[in-house]
């Protein structure tokens, strides 16, 4: 076995910087995965010399004393002939996003996707317009992939679906599901149309159960601010949730889970 790397060394300090860096991972097109079920399931979701490829994997050292699912990642990882790299515990810990100290991460490739390439696709496309939080970002991929989507579209100046704490709480769905990155709303739909996630109703505004949302492109909004006004002008048609309760709006996530299987329901053929 080759001497650990440790926190000095020049693939440590890029691991770092990938972890800590949006404009890096933009720049690379890469991010970084965390512990041993992550890394697993990029393993076994990437074409090992295509787009999303695992680029390598680096463990903690003393994690491979014992048999687990950080040895079986590895395993993986070797028998696919992925680079492995072993860290001293310390550095890798440095490196990472996660309180909680992970013993295996890895730098995977960001699936190449546009806007035309989901128009060839059956179902809806989700459109995440300038959200802030990563992890609702990350839980609406992985709610997206479930609810059998063709895609997700991060428009605006939102949070990077690359960020650390997306990738854990999309749970593997971006492995799998097409991410795709526009400046302007308007760009987002591609051959759908954009469908507005709005508070109030109105005249032009019907609930998300009476709306066509098989083969159209969901937009939500901020979590503090939902869609402004300029961004609702930008969609063809406007849907809301109609609320039995005081309360005034649902979180952006949950949101998102009711509508996004509303078009599942509305997708499945009658009985």
């Amino acid at each position: 076995m080759t001497t650990p790397l440790s926190a000095s060394n020049h693939r440590i300090k890029r691991l770092r910087k990938l972890v800590g860096k949006r404009k890096a991972r933009s720049e690379e097109r890469v991010f970084v995965v965390e512990g041993p079920v992550l890394v697993a399931e990029a393993l076994a979701s990437a074409d090992p010399h295509g787009d999303g490829a695992v680029e390598a994997v680096y463990v903690d050292v003393e994690s491979l004393r014992e048999a687990g699912p950080v040895a079986d990642a590895v395993s993986m990882a070797r028998t696919l002939d992925v680079p492995v790299y072993t860290v001293f515990p310390d550095a890798l810990r440095a490196s990472l996003d996660t309180v909680t100290s992970r013993p295996i991460a890895a730098i995977v490739g960001r699936r190449s996707a546009a806007v035309r390439d989901l128009d060839d696709l059956d179902g809806p496309v989700l459109v995440l317009h300038e959200l802030s939080e990563p992890g609702n970002v990350g839980t609406l991929i992985r709610t997206a992939e479930a609810a059998g989507v063709a895609g997700v579209v991060c428009s605006g100046r939102g949070v990077d679906p690359t960020n650390p704490k997306a990738v854990r709480a999309a749970a593997g769905a971006m492995f799998r599901l097409p991410v795709v990155d526009v400046a302007d709303l308007s760009d987002a739909g591609g051959r759908r149309p954009l469908i507005a996630t709005v508070v109030a109703g109105g005249p032009e505004v019907v609930a998300h159960d009476a709306a066509d949302l098989a083969d159209a492109a969901i937009v939500l909004g901020n979590e503090a601010h939902g869609l402004d006004d300029a961004a609702v002008a930008a969609c063809d048609r406007r849907v809301t949730i109609e609320l039995a309760g005081p309360t005034e709006s649902l979180n952006v996530a949950a949101a998102g889970a009711v509508i996004l299987f509303e078009s599942l329901r509305q997708r499945r053929p009658n009985p």
